[in-house]
């Protein structure tokens, strides 16, 4: 058969049983990198299925994907009677951002999800924020900021260097922010009598007990569940997209307060430092940066 290309617009319900349904004709999930692409998955024939965050999905290869088009619709329409399509358990996701950035705060989220959530953010592409475009991460977040079920804890560069400078450890201070924001969860969602039956995160610490250690008499009483590429669970990506969102709002603030253009990440960061301190005083570098990174030596030592 030639090659085949077959595009449509799907429904909410249609995008929430298409993953689903893909996975279980054998087609595996690949690494995307692009803004506008939600799902990108291949099966062993060599078939690509992309799905936009438009909701239009994409079908190429050379074998008729009549059938499987079917298969989605039909599943779609039995789910009518039936309930949403991927059951997920009710749990609280957690991330942070602006760990590895030299400039900006730490930004820790818990993201509280169900299967309603699932289906008003169907087709959005939410995902680990690290593979998302700022822009795109901006628009996500317009669209779900309202959501009443994320708790949010914002480390300012100064509040991160004293508490580094008492704990003298950052997993310390990562695990006490996320056991933060999980209580912060669990009481929230308790005294609005919504179930929440665990809590995922994504393993930041060789330490498995190192959040544990932490956790206050809510977060002890219930699942507790971490891995590494802890993304992929669907409520520890949208605490990622919504702490990504947080953190560039809060460098955009420090960015107009201070009439200066602080780069992201910590490779690239010394020249901007350096020209920082010139204007305002290595005394105020603490008030933006995050000073027990090596960098700051390489940032003062030829600032003056």
């Amino acid at each position: 058969m030639s090659q085949q290309t077959i595009s449509l617009k799907l429904t909410k319900e249609e995008v929430g049983s298409l993953k689903y349904i893909l996975e279980k004709e054998g087609w595996k999930e690949e690494e995307i990198n692009n803004e506008y692409v939600a799902l990108r998955m291949r099966n062993d024939q060599g078939s690509v299925c992309t799905l936009y965050t438009s909701m239009k999905v994409v079908f190429q290869g050379r074998e008729d994907f009549q059938e499987l088009i079917k298969l989605v619709k039909d599943r779609t329409k039995d789910n009518k009677e039936t309930g949403p399509v991927v059951e997920i358990i009710p749990h609280l996701g957690v991330d942070e951002v602006g760990k590895g950035d030299y400039f900006g705060p730490l930004v820790v989220v818990a993201c509280f999800v169900n299967n309603d959530f699932l289906e008003k953010t169907a087709g959005l592409g939410i995902g680990d924020s690290k593979k998302i475009s700022d822009n795109r991460i901006k628009d996500i977040y317009q669209e779900i900021k309202d959501y009443p079920y994320y708790y949010v804890s914002i480390v300012k560069p100064e509040e991160y260097n004293r508490q580094i400078k008492e704990l003298k450890n950052v997993s310390i201070l990562l695990a006490k922010q996320h056991s933060k924001v999980i209580e912060m969860g669990l009481k929230d969602l308790a005294e609005k009598g919504i179930e929440c039956k665990e809590v995922v995160i994504d393993q930041f610490s060789s330490k498995e007990s190192r959040v544990i250690d932490e956790l206050g008499s809510l977060g002890k009483k219930i699942k507790f569940i971490q891995f590494h590429k802890g993304e992929s669970d669907i409520a520890v990506a949208c605490a990622s997209v919504i702490a990504r969102a947080i953190f560039l709002r809060e460098l955009d603030r420090m960015n107009e307060e201070y009439y200066f253009t602080f780069p992201k990440g910590a490779s690239n960061v010394i020249e901007a430092g350096r020209e920082f301190v010139k204007k305002n005083g290595v005394e105020e570098l603490e008030k933006v940066a995050k000073i027990s990174f090596k960098t700051t030596k390489k940032v003062i030592q030829d600032s003056f």
